[in-house]
């Protein structure tokens, strides 16, 4: 087994979905027999959010304890870090213990990129997930350190093929899928039959941050987030029985009037930052509703990236069917049945109905494909095999 450097963007932003697309490699790697080190660096000032008076600090305490506790709640035995490189202050070791740890770790995991420290060059081997296609190959993100890995995966699947408008950048990104850990997500499947009356009051819902880091001009062309994908579909609760419900999060002026337009098309809408403050809350929320209907990112569908989403899969792993905006990952994802991808209102009605039509059965298919296909057992694996043993003569690594 191996020693694995983690690094993420969990304690700089604590809240739930955040939190749980990374700790999802975290209690992976510790189920698969491999030791861990979760690491984390300031960024920049003021980087910390606190999701209960939502401010921002340099205070890591709040993000610190939200990682401790999940740590301590699935019995995962990890050390965690966090380093302030401003001040230089080291939280969870000390500089010598931990550059110690670097040195001897056998590969570092940088996911998203946002972490960056010059003492990654003391681990072996580094790696970079890209979580956020297009936007870190534009420079949004791990845009340090972009030419010291020696490999590269991207969750933009069809990244490198014709018909996907991500530029390379120059790098061989190979294609990987946001890991879950089935265990947390297990659920029995929803029935008309034991849930009664109630049925007919269980929403399709998603979590969304309205407008995140907002969009970017590439090459003279604009690629935005999903609020603009969820515009396009404004009129939907108007052509469909269901009910649909937004947990949305962003600027508060932003959210307060974007709810009112929403609430009067049919939608209902919940505020997202009260759900994601707390992980069982978040977690009761997606295993309480239907399934998951979302849009994805405008710049993910207007590359035809391939993208999938890491909330997505613990939709799936809970046998709740998703209804997603095709990114292209119907070139690689078998559709129609658990995962359904629609790309207009019309197709998105369709696919609705299709889920009601047969709902049992869409759960159990749900099910089936995040154990297939994104279970840590299966994705993990697959990327460690790649990176570790899988290297040329210069030290870069290649798919066999």
């Amino acid at each position: 087994m191996a020693r694995i450097v983690v690094c993420g963007y969990m304690i700089r932003h604590p809240l739930a979905g955040n939190l749980l697309a990374f700790f999802h490699y975290v209690l992976g790697l510790h189920l698969l027999g491999h030791e861990v080190l979760y690491l984390e660096e300031s960024g920049w000032s003021e980087s910390c959010y606190n999701p209960i008076n939502r401010s921002y600090s340099d205070d890591p305490s709040v993000g610190i304890h939200a990682v401790e506790t999940l740590i301590n709640t699935y019995g995962v035995n990890a050390t965690v870090c966090y380093v302030n490189r401003d001040t230089g202050t080291v939280y969870g070791a000390d500089w010598q213990e931990l550059k110690r740890m670097l040195k001897t770790a056998d590969l570092l995991l940088n996911i998203g990129g946002v972490c960056w420290l010059p003492e990654f060059f003391l681990c072996k081997r580094r790696i970079l997930i890209d979580m956020d296609p297009f936007f870190t190959q534009t420079g949004t993100f791990a845009a340090e350190g972009r030419n010291d890995y020696h490999a590269y995966f991207s969750y933009g699947v069809n990244i490198g093929k014709p018909d996907c408008r991500i530029p390379s950048d120059g790098i061989e990104w190979l294609p990987t899928v946001p890991p879950v850990v089935p265990e947390i997500w297990q659920r029995p499947v929803l029935t008309p039959e034991d849930c009664g009356e109630k049925w007919v009051d269980i929403p399709l819902t998603t979590v969304a941050n309205w407008t995140a880091y907002g969009g970017i001009i590439y090459q003279g062309e604009h690629y935005g987030q999903k609020d603009e994908e969820f515009m396009r579909l404004l009129e939907l609760p108007s052509y469909c029985a269901q009910k649909l419900e937004l947990a949305l999060s962003g600027k508060d002026t932003e959210i307060a009037e974007i709810t009112k337009s929403l609430q009067t098309a049919g939608w209902l809408v919940r505020d997202g930052r009260v759900l994601s403050a707390n992980v069982s809350t978040y977690i009761n929320y997606l295993t309480s509703s239907r399934g998951e209907f979302s849009v994805a990112k405008n710049a993910y569908v207007k590359t035809r990236s391939g993208w999938f989403s890491d909330r997505s899969v613990c939709y799936l792993a809970a046998s709740r069917p998703v209804i997603l905006q095709d990114t292209g990952f119907s070139d690689w994802l078998p559709t129609g049945h658990g995962v359904l991808a629609f790309s207009c209102l019309e197709s998105a009605v369709d696919c609705i109905e299709r889920v009601n039509a047969d709902y049992p059965a869409q759960s159990l298919a749900a099910r089936e494909i995040a154990e297939q296909t994104f279970s840590y057992k299966v994705v993990l694996p697959r990327l460690l095999e790649t990176a570790i043993h899988a290297r040329d003569e210069s030290g870069r690594v290649q798919v066999r």
